[in-house]
């Protein structure tokens, strides 16, 4: 039986774990026991993952939970790790010493996490380490074991960092999930919906996130000028992606069907999908800092401008009183000096 480990205990963690036992593999799930009140309680009390929604339906008893990384990775074929981007540092340091060049990693969402990962691995290292544009499932954990989907999988674009090892991740990969290959791990990164809808929705949504925990931005937060600010935020990232060379993948068209109720009554559990809980929500820290920093650092060294994005930036450090410019990721933290299209994809591609 296949073996895979997910690495990731919140509510995409814990979903593919489920998803991916219930079709038959083998499931090691692994997550720091400081986090384990957020869903791994709920699943020890219950028993296993029932999962319910628009996915894969059933009741799923994962064959290992911990938080011992070295016993999460024995003897696997693949290694899923679906964590918030400001931890992928700190867990690719602990599993330097345990990888080898058999291992293939796929970050979902990726978040630029590939290339952090193999700069601390080392030059030496030949593990396989790429990620999927966007996450791989809509889904959230409710609460005491319930994981819910808003749809099935979908194949999913991949890249590997470097993009010449984009073969041998996907010849693993595609042993469990569908996949076609993208171009770098930057087209990838950069057309995962988080960066350009959700600090638009969180934002100019801070109010009712605040005053309601129960706050779900496709359900409660979209209207006809948040929508456009998105839009604005897209028309903002299309040159860049152009001069770049790389498939744009359009997002608001998805965000356009989520408020015609009538018309697509079929979305009510995307709908549905909670979240941001606050404003210090993956939705506002991790994509003002990540996904929206890089885009911007990318379109200034391009000689472009993304005054979209930048306003959002601007505008998410004010609500949280931080400097997201001066935290935020940028090319140089991956290592990339190249001033032209050409110098950074030829990085992108060769790792060096």
């Amino acid at each position: 039986m296949a073996q895979v480990a997910v690495l990731g205990g919140g509510g995409t963690g814990c979903y593919i774990a489920a998803e991916l036992k219930l079709r038959g593999y083998s499931v090691n799930l692994y997550e720091e026991a400081a986090y384990w009140h957020e869903n791994i309680d709920g699943i020890q009390k219950r028993g296993g993952v029932e999962l319910t929604g628009n996915g894969l339906n059933g009741f799923a008893v994962l064959d290992k939970i911990t938080d011992n990384l070295a016993e999460a990775l024995d003897g696997v074929e693949l290694v899923i790790v679906s964590m918030v981007a400001w931890r992928h540092e700190t867990l690719a340091k602990a599993l330097k010493p345990l990888v080898t060049d058999d291992t293939v990693i796929v970050l979902s969402a990726g978040n630029f996490g590939s290339i952090r990962f193999k700069r601390i691995f080392g030059p030496d290292c030949g593990t396989v380490v790429g990620e999927t544009l966007g996450n791989m499932f809509s889904c959230r954990m409710l609460g005491d074991g319930v994981g819910i989907a808003a749809g099935v999988y979908k194949a999913k674009p991949v890249a590997a960092f470097p993009a010449k090892d984009t073969p041998k991740l996907m010849e693993r990969f595609s042993k469990f999930y569908d996949c076609t290959p993208a171009k770098n791990v930057f087209e990838t990164a950069l057309n995962a919906p988080n960066v350009v809808i959700h600090l638009a929705g969180a934002l100019l949504n801070t109010c009712g996130v605040e005053r309601n925990p129960e706050f779900a931005m496709y359900r409660d937060g979209l209207s006809r000028g948040v929508i456009n600010c998105q839009k604005a935020a897209e028309a903002d990232k299309r040159p860049v992606m152009e001069a770049m060379g790389y498939q744009m993948v359009i997002h608001t068209d998805h965000m356009e069907h989520l408020v015609q109720y009538d018309k697509f009554p079929e979305l009510d559990c995307f709908r549905d999908l909670a979240g941001p809980s606050s404003m210090k929500h993956r939705y506002v820290v991790e994509d003002a800092t990540v996904g929206d920093s890089i885009l911007m650092h990318l379109a200034d060294r391009l000689g472009l401008k993304t005054p979209t994005i930048h306003a959002l930036v601007q505008l998410a450090g004010a609500v949280n009183q931080e400097d997201y410019f001066e935290k935020g990721l940028t090319l140089e933290d991956l290592g990339i000096t190249g001033r032209t299209p050409e110098e950074i994809n030829t990085y992108l591609f060769n790792g060096a």
